[in-house]
């Protein structure tokens, strides 16, 4: 019986990518990145990783250990990720959160490109969000880093929380990252 495939199987020279999260069975990433891996003729994989919080600090010295490239993360790891990492990208320890992870031979960048994403989906959209006045819903992860996007490019932006503490909090630690020409306001939803 002949074995034949759309795509040449792993071997010992394919580089392992792949996402980390908890739980992560849900996710499309593996779906996504293989295809574009196959389509740009790399002979890379990208791995789903299921990984409990309690074993983090583990499975990121076993992605060291076992020579992966790099790896994406998503919830619950991305605040976790932080104390874990050789060094961080500017943008990474300013939102306080990692969703990218780089092996270097000098060690582990934590990086994180929802910032950058945001902006460039804006973009793309047909919207400059330089200078505009943004209302941002929240203050969780998402927030943070739409927060510290609109106020990287001099946005104004009013942030609102169902906690109103929450919100100021975030807003207390964004104060000193707003661009020229931004502002930052923080309240709660229902004084809104």
């Amino acid at each position: 019986m002949t074995i034949t495939s759309a795509a040449p199987l792993p071997s010992g020279h394919t580089a392992v990518v792949g996402v980390i999260g908890w739980p992560v069975e849900h996710s499309v990433s593996p779906q996504m990145h293989n295809a574009a891996l196959r389509a740009l003729g790399l002979d890379w994989c990208y791995v789903p990783f299921a990984v409990p919080p309690e074993r983090l600090t583990e499975a990121v010295r076993g992605l060291r250990a076992l020579g992966l490239r790099g790896i994406n993360a998503t919830v619950p790891h991305k605040q976790a990720l932080l104390p874990l990492m050789d060094a961080l990208t500017p943008e990474a320890r300013a939102i306080g959160a990692v969703n990218t992870l780089v092996m270097r031979p000098e060690g582990l960048l934590g990086h994180n490109t929802d910032a950058q994403g945001f902006l460039r989906a804006l973009r793309e959209a047909g919207f400059e969000p330089a200078g505009c006045r943004a209302l941002v819903l929240g203050a969780g992860g998402v927030a943070r880093a739409i927060v510290y996007a609109l106020l990287s490019v001099g946005a104004s932006v009013t942030l609102l929380n169902r906690s109103a503490a929450r919100a100021e909090q975030l807003a207390h630690e964004f104060e000193t990252l707003a661009a020229p020409g931004a502002t930052l306001s923080a309240g709660a939803l229902e004084s809104a």
